[in-house]
């Protein structure tokens, strides 16, 4: 019977609309150094959707994979030095099924000239050339793959973009997702996508900690990483969370927190917990139905900003070599308030 008690209080809990004025997230504080203007980029980005889409034989299919190798590498899995005749054969005629074609239409229609994504790409390649130091720009290879092949493909040299998965919502085509993630495969997603994704290279952690809070600190770095190279990125884009939800979370922050802090499950090893907290899902409902799923990462986005405004002289390249994840949540001092106890 106590336990039924405690649930119906928490969702009524989080039903309650936040009476306070005042909010409990961490807020950003992050500008682009006036030096990383001066860092020279490529910022390369390979319209192969296009050259795809205006193919019209086998010899053309094949120089377009000879002038691409890394594209011809990474998105074929080719080993030799070029394309065999099979290879081209196979993609000549992928490529030319009437089918696969409308997708080309639709990202040639929908993405147009990508100006927007260029600029915003060469912005955030010259804050990682500026604040990592092994960072080496990859080219950009964009591509439509009728919805066959991963959205972003990374390798140390290139990246591999199936833009017929970020259409939008009155795309004729969807991928095949639930519906609380489609809102994540639009347009001004990609580049935090792609940066979240080149952050994995850098990102330090210790295997042998398998708690949920090490998992947490993981994406907190990593989403902290988007952060300092898209300064101007709004949070719901980099976590991935509708402004309703980010509300909600910080009108709750203290429903939130408490059941990680009651039920005392930060230094969990359990990969079922870990997943629980950590994982994709439309909610939580170990906290309340209204809890948006991930949310143990985006309490580690909260702990990674705060350590960093209370240490202020740590270098994005040296939270990202940072391996001791008690160590970020310690020092951070971390601590929203709780719920007032019963």
């Amino acid at each position: 019977m106590k336990f039924w008690i405690a649930i119906l209080f928490t969702a009524a809990l989080f039903s309650c609309k936040d009476q306070k004025s005042e909010s409990n997230v961490i807020e950003k504080q992050v500008i682009k150094p006036e030096e990383a203007e001066e860092v020279v980029v490529a910022a390369d980005v390979i319209r192969l959707d296009k050259q795809l889409l205006a193919m019209q034989t086998k010899e053309e299919m094949e120089r377009i994979l000879v002038a691409n190798p890394p594209f011809f590498k990474q998105y074929l899995r080719g080993v030799a030095k070029k394309p065999m005749a099979a290879d081209v054969d196979h993609m000549f005629g992928y490529y030319n099924n009437p089918g696969l074609r409308n997708f080309g239409k639709e990202v040639d229609s929908t993405w147009g000239d990508m100006k927007q994504f260029k600029s915003g790409l060469a912005s955030a390649f010259q804050l990682m050339e500026y604040y990592i130091t092994d960072f080496k720009e990859p080219k950009i290879y964009t591509i439509y793959s009728g919805l066959m092949e991963p959205d972003i493909s990374f390798s140390d040299s290139a990246i591999v973009v199936c833009l017929d998965w970020y259409l939008g919502p009155k795309s004729s085509y969807k991928p095949n997702l639930y519906e609380y993630m489609l809102g994540r495969y639009d347009k001004p997603y990609l580049l935090p996508m792609i940066a979240l994704g080149i952050s994995t290279k850098f990102n330090k952690n210790n295997p042998s900690d398998e708690t949920l809070l090490a998992e947490m600190i993981y994406y907190g770095k990593a989403h902290y990483f988007v952060e300092r190279v898209m300064p101007d990125l709004e949070d719901s884009l980099n976590i991935g969370y509708s402004s309703k939800e980010l509300k909600s979370i910080d009108a709750n922050l203290p429903v939130i927190w408490g059941h990680f802090i009651d039920r005392k499950i930060l230094f969990e090893s359990s990969r079922k917990i870990v997943e629980q907290y950590t994982g994709e899902g439309p909610f939580v409902n170990e906290i309340s139905n209204d809890c948006p799923g991930r949310i143990g990462r985006w309490l580690g986005w909260q702990i990674v900003r705060k350590y960093m405004i209370t240490h202020p002289e740590v270098t994005l390249q040296e939270l990202m070599d940072q391996k001791d994840a008690g160590k970020i949540f310690k020092e951070s001092g971390y601590k929203p308030p709780l719920k007032p106890k019963k």
